[in-house]
């Protein structure tokens, strides 16, 4: 059995003596009795959303009940995750915890939730990033986006609010490269993506996922992709590590996490249904061609992964006084 220590992230145990045993033999005897409840933080139709939904589907036969996935969007995901810090700890409401919601716990101070809100249950994986121009512009090479970026003006780079990963990233990739930019910002993804596409900015940084099926359409060109490796969906596309940014590394990862004190016998539950979900065929076959990046981790190498993650951007958000105010 996992236990509780390793997955609450800088938590309590929610029980002592007889009454943690007691609500462990009930959890495993009785769980789940009911519809079990994914939070997706975002609108439907984006990486989180698509994933979530592929999961309660392959795992409702295992756990025996079925599963529902509730967007609850806006606020840059704080809506939909503090809804699920509220909620009881019980196992019937579950977040898709993802890299941009993790660094809203570290760029917003008035938050009412952090880290420490939730347990996290499993890491499944993510996409990696890629760096991209609209198809009717002259940038064609990172020389070329130097030109502009070290120019007074330099370069307006689009993005879907403060703290997104497509923010910071930029933001590390500019200041390697020694050039600065605007930040151009929109509702969500799909906006920034079309603000691109119409040359009213000149560069982001989507899931390459995203960027691949854009330049198909031959909306988009692609620089660079984040990744250790060429992607499947871009195999043309060299890496920034190639390239010579190794540090250029970012990564749209996604988790799943349960409010603070979920029993860790429905942590463990829940853990296996998803990990076999994704190790399955189908899952492979669905989602590899688009680039996705199997990383499963669980315990205590998930609580030191996000603790890493936080620390990173952190960083990044302090040394470039990165503020958002409410």
């Amino acid at each position: 059995m996992i236990s509780r220590r390793i997955f609450v992230l800088g938590g309590t145990a929610c029980g002592l003596g007889g009454l943690a045993y007691g609500s462990t033999v009930y959890a495993q005897s009785a769980y789940p009795n009911r519809v079990v409840r994914i939070v997706v933080a975002n609108p439907p139709g984006g990486d989180d959303d698509t994933l979530s939904r592929f999961i309660s589907e392959a795992i409702a036969s295992d756990l025996g009940r079925p599963l529902i996935v509730e967007n609850r969007g806006g606020a840059a995901t704080t809506i939909g995750a503090m809804a699920v810090s509220l909620a009881a700890p019980d196992g019937y409401t579950l977040l898709c915890l993802h890299s941009a919601a993790l660094v809203q716990t570290v760029l917003r101070e008035s938050l009412k939730y952090s880290l420490k809100s939730f347990t996290p249950i499993i890491k499944i994986g993510g996409y990696p990033m890629a760096l991209v121009v609209p198809a009717a512009s002259k940038i064609a090479t990172i020389e070329d986006v130097k030109a502009i970026a070290t120019k007074s003006d330099g370069i307006a780079y689009a993005s879907a609010g403060a703290g997104t990963m497509a923010h910071l990233t930029a933001i590390r990739f500019l200041k390697a490269i020694g050039g600065h930019g605007l930040h151009v910002t929109y509702k969500n993804n799909p906006e920034g993506m079309q603000s691109l596409v119409g040359g009213y900015t000149q560069m982001m940084f989507p899931s390459a996922r995203e960027a691949a099926n854009l330049r198909g359409e031959g909306l988009l060109r692609v620089l660079a992709v984040t990744s250790s490796e060429r992607t499947n969906n871009l195999p043309d596309v060299p890496t920034m590590r190639e390239l010579g940014f190794p540090d250029i590394n970012s990564q749209l990862w996604y988790s799943y996490a349960a409010p603070a004190g979920t029993p860790p016998a429905v942590v463990s539950r829940l853990a296996e249904a998803i990990r076999k979900a994704v190790q399955s065929q189908s899952f492979r076959d669905r989602f590899q061609p688009l680039s996705f990046q199997t990383d499963i981790r669980t315990g205590d190498d998930l609580n030191q992964f996000l603790a890493s993650e936080a620390a990173r951007w952190k960083e990044v958000v302090v040394d470039n006084n990165i503020r958002f105010t409410d």
